[in-house]
């Protein structure tokens, strides 16, 4: 190839890539930024996180939030399969972080390793401790009432992990519909919460990679729009 053919070729990547980058920047956000209760949907009734136990309150100790995940919503439509339901996340496993369910109302249901439980405020262990590499995930078992939860995950950092700014942001993302494929692996890169498909290792050098590539696109893990830092 000609050394003014090559050079053609990335002068023209290089202006797609700054197109690309400033149409992501600029794709509207719906601002919750400093809001205490945000919702998945705008459209459907799904699920409500309320933020009160943020990290830089605890020294980084641990983030605790409440959630509710409403009955008559889609998110407790009984006869949509558990996993593909919009509030059910993702089978996955935290690297090095414990996640703490406490459940205050509702039916639960939870998949811990191979097996799936089901229980309520009285048969649950209270917590249920869910510790690192042990792949899991949850939703509403009942639609009786809606399912509302404490949710505390420990230790917490301040640049990676699942902290309560991850939830904002993943959160504002869905509820704005612009969740895509390189989005989603910054976002799991960031959280260090890995999908179970493949021996761990491999999930995260695919996600850094994944992720590598949707910096460069112009996806960030935080947006100015949904991120809350008061302290």
């Amino acid at each position: 190839m000609y050394w003014w053919l090559k050079w053609i070729v990335l002068l023209s990547l290089a202006i797609w890539l700054q197109y690309y980058r400033n149409s992501v920047s600029k794709l509207p956000r719906t601002r919750t930024k400093g809001s205490t209760h945000i919702t998945s949907s705008n459209v459907n009734l799904t699920e409500t996180y309320e933020f009160y136990n943020r990290a830089e309150q605890n020294k980084n100790d641990y983030s605790e939030f409440k959630l509710t995940v409403y009955g008559k919503g889609i998110c407790g439509d009984l006869q949509i399969p558990p996993l593909k339901r919009p509030c059910t996340p993702f089978l996955h496993l935290h690297d090095d972080q414990t996640e703490k369910f406490t459940i205050l109302q509702g039916q639960f249901s939870y998949r811990f390793g191979e097996k799936i439980y089901s229980c309520d405020s009285r048969t649950c262990p209270s917590p249920i401790i869910i510790p690192p590499l042990v792949h899991h995930t949850f939703w509403m078992h009942e639609n009786k009432e809606d399912l509302i939860l404490i949710i505390r995950i420990e230790p917490t950092s301040k640049d990676h992990g699942l902290r309560i700014e991850s939830f904002e942001n993943i959160v504002g993302v869905n509820r704005d519909k612009l969740m895509n494929l390189w989005q989603a692996f910054v976002f799991i890169d960031s959280i260090e919460t890995y999908p179970v498909f493949l021996p761990l290792p491999f999930v995260k050098i695919l996600m850094k990679i994944g992720s590598l590539i949707g910096r460069l696109l112009g996806y960030q893990a935080e947006y100015d729009d949904y991120t809350t830092i008061d302290f």
